[in-house]
């Protein structure tokens, strides 16, 4: 195996001479097998790829994009977070409803009476079921609350 310098290496470059894998400044002359010349950046959130690179097929342009390691485990999560339309929530952004966001409701199990805080139905009813294509009309629930949909769209920044 052929050992690299470490002083050329772009991954100690980019992060101040300290190398992420072994958590220290390398000793001149020595080498690693995770050395390489060039980080390619997330074509999600622009940093640099250090470590484990995933791929990613983009179903609308049948193109391979590459993303890091914590873009791809947001994404495995939630989805909503890389789509072009989740900069927008109507629910919390949309001035001409001045409904309040909240609402109290008790609720009664048994002599118990409890007190609880939920989204007001009927601002979810004037906002999102109006101008939010993240919201499902069908189940009446935001979509980006279970963690996707069918409109998603991702945000590719080398596009």
């Amino acid at each position: 195996m052929i050992k690299h310098k470490c002083a050329n290496c772009a991954i100690l470059k980019a992060n101040n001479g300290v190398c992420p894998f072994f958590q220290y400044a390398p000793i001149a002359g020595t080498g690693c097998p995770n050395y390489t010349a060039q980080l390619d950046p997330c074509d999600i959130c622009g940093n640099h790829i250090i470590g484990t690179k995933f791929w990613v097929i983009d179903e609308n342009e049948i193109k391979e994009h590459q993303i890091c390691g914590q873009c791809g485990q947001r994404i495995s999560q939630n989805k909503c977070i890389a789509c072009q339309k989740a900069n927008y929530c109507a629910f919390q952004q949309d001035t001409n409803c001045q409904l309040p966001p909240m609402v109290v409701v008790e609720m009664r199990e048994g002599n118990a009476v409890m007190q609880t805080q939920i989204k007001n139905p009927d601002r979810i009813a004037a906002t999102c079921a109006i101008n939010c294509e993240c919201y499902n009309k069908d189940s009446k629930v935001c979509m980006r609350e279970i963690g996707g949909c069918n409109n998603h769209q991702t945000i590719w920044r080398n596009n």
